[in-house]
């Protein structure tokens, strides 16, 4: 088991000895805490947990779980993770994630949307059925954020004068209606605000949403993908129309192969090859579409 362990965390995947998933690599970015102005307050860390699980819960519960968000706002640690213990499904949140100077309340909002993620955004698994990094991504910005924000009108009505260009353009594109459009740029703004933290976090260039990664994986990566990649991937999410369905945890079934687990999965979310779909598909910096 030790082995297991030892590489789990040389690949990349970051478990800690409770199995834990985690938002980000393991860093050093706590150090910093106190010392950058910006991010949020204890009452808005407070407050965004409430908003996503006065949603989520009820659909945990619904998979016979029960949803429990650990609030640690004293300590520095710039990460998130998803654990279970039984039928308890952990989401733990750090006020040193919180108070970087990168995170907006939304970008809060969609890392609590990614630790849902791991229970229950589906395939692709990481382990069992806890859903990989790129899928947490993934789902937060499809189902999650779009849950959240898809009635807040009047919020949302602002992102359209200070989303990024590229962005707007690709909302724009994809959606007809100015309630999803505008919906779909605030969607977009929060996964920047992630992207700029990951940029940090690697001391590289800040994501560019007109610069996305075209790579092609052999393989789908179950780890954290590259800063510009899970940009690509938020802005993915935002611009798939297909429904996510809140009664399914797509490709659970353990008796489903590997194909049906994938096709379940395409059933509620953008294939990378639906060409009316364009850019809203799982990129292929990080997942490798089989079917």
């Amino acid at each position: 088991m030790k082995m297991m362990k030892r590489l789990l965390v040389t690949a990349g995947i970051f478990l800690s000895a409770n199995g834990h998933a985690n938002i980000l690599p393991p860093n050093n970015l706590h150090l910093q805490d106190g010392f950058l102005a910006g991010g949020l307050t204890e009452a808005q860390f407070n407050d965004t947990i409430d908003y996503v699980y006065d949603y989520y819960a009820p659909v945990v519960s619904n998979f016979k779980a029960k949803l429990v968000v650990i609030r640690k706002w004293d300590d520095a640690t710039v990460n998130a993770y998803a654990s279970k213990v039984g039928n308890t499904w952990n989401v733990a949140m750090f006020g040193g994630l919180a108070r970087r100077p990168e995170v907006t309340a939304d970008g809060f909002a969609l890392v609590v949307c990614h630790e849902i993620g791991h229970h229950i955004g589906g395939f692709p698994f990481v382990r069992g059925t806890t859903a990989d990094e790129g899928q947490s991504d993934y789902f937060a910005t499809q189902a999650c954020a779009r849950n959240l924000w898809k009635d807040d009108f009047k919020t949302n009505s602002k992102f359209a004068a200070k989303v990024d260009p590229t962005a707007k353009s690709k909302c724009d594109a994809r959606w007809e209606s100015e309630v999803e459009r505008n919906l779909c740029y605030r969607i977009s703004d929060a996964g920047f605000s992630l992207a700029k933290l990951l940029g940090a976090l690697n001391n590289s260039p800040v994501p560019d949403f007109a610069k996305p990664d075209t790579s092609k994986v052999n393989a789908t990566n179950h780890t954290h993908p590259a800063a510009q990649c899970r940009l690509d991937t938020y802005l993915a999410g935002g611009l798939c129309d297909a429904q996510f369905n809140d009664e399914l945890i797509p490709g659970s079934n353990r008796k489903l192969g590997a194909a049906e687990k994938e096709k379940e999965a395409l059933s509620v979310s953008c294939s990378q090859f639906d060409s009316t779909r364009e850019f809203a598909g799982r990129p292929t910096c990080w997942f490798k579409q089989k079917m």
